[in-house]
């Protein structure tokens, strides 16, 4: 079953963030390989100071990437877990849809 999890990190670390993210790209659970979607705060009416990670998959992936990111996780509330995941889902919905249209 696919879930969907969002990871915060705070802003001043997103030079971290990003190396952990960039780390390994060909390897099989890597974040390229797994996919993800980098929000800040400030993109997703939330706290401008925090940035947020978005993946989907598997459980066992979720929890890879959770461990990954140890050491820089702050709490999601999930109130802005759930506003995060529809936003996401939305943006991802219309370019499907705006897909169909061009290719149609």
């Amino acid at each position: 079953m696919k879930m969907k999890k969002v990871f915060g990190i705070e802003m001043e670390k997103k030079k971290e963030l990003l190396a952990v993210l960039d780390a390994d790209p060909y390897a099989k659970d890597s974040f390229a390989m797994i996919g993800y979607k980098l929000k800040e705060g400030s993109q997703v009416g939330a706290d401008g100071k925090m940035l947020y990670v978005y993946v989907s998959g598997d459980e066992e992936s979720i929890k890879k990437v959770g461990k990954r990111l140890e050491g820089l996780l702050v709490e999601v509330p999930s109130e802005t877990e759930e506003k995060i995941i529809a936003i996401i889902t939305d943006e991802e919905d219309k370019a499907a849809t705006g897909m169909g249209d061009i290719f149609g």
